[in-house]
């Protein structure tokens, strides 16, 4: 299974993504964090393209998409367009109030990939709370929602987050329906 995540927008996610794929180690599975162009540069979150990290991800093997804020954003348009077609998908911390400040709808979307997706939200997070992920993406067949304590987007607990991503993994995916 190849497992690759999408960090958030902050170079210090490169690490956290790279840890959280540790915990999910196992024989059989190759981990790959994906590094962002725009950390190179000084201002970092000046420098970003959206598209042009979207665009970089084509061609990409996929069986499991893990992704945190910026890289929720990135890893569904990357899979609207076709750019990459994992089997399964763990979204954490998504950004709610980033999709509507880019007019991106979330639900939309979600709805497009037809494949299970498992979001982890905390509580009350900065970027959108879980009830308002909540509100987005309820009616989205094959979706999972798990909330979670906290409220800083910072998603810290690896191993809680990796017992909720190994229990998942661990079930019987639910059908989505395709059209």
């Amino acid at each position: 299974m190849n497992i690759m995540a999408l960090p958030g927008i902050n170079p210090k996610t490169e690490r956290w993504a790279t840890n959280l794929l540790k915990e999910l180690e196992a024989p059989g599975r190759t981990l790959q964090v994906q590094r962002y162009k725009h950390w190179d540069c000084a201002d970092a979150e000046q420098c970003l393209d959206l598209n042009e990290e979207v665009q970089r991800l084509k061609g990409c093997a996929i069986n499991l998409l893990v992704a945190k804020s910026l890289g929720v954003m990135i890893g569904l348009q990357a899979c609207n367009k076709k750019m990459i077609t994992p089997e399964r998908a763990v979204f954490i911390g998504t950004p709610v109030t980033g999709f509507r400040e880019n007019n991106m709808d979330l639900k939309q979307l979600v709805e497009d990939l037809k494949i299970p997706c498992l979001f982890i939200q905390q509580a009350h997070d900065i970027v959108g709370s879980c009830a308002s992920l909540r509100a987005e993406i309820a009616t989205v067949s094959g979706v999972e929602l798990v909330e979670i304590p906290g409220d800083n987007h910072q998603y810290k607990d690896l191993k809680l987050l990796s017992r909720h991503i190994k229990r998942w993994l661990s079930t019987g995916m639910p059908k989505v329906p395709q059209t």
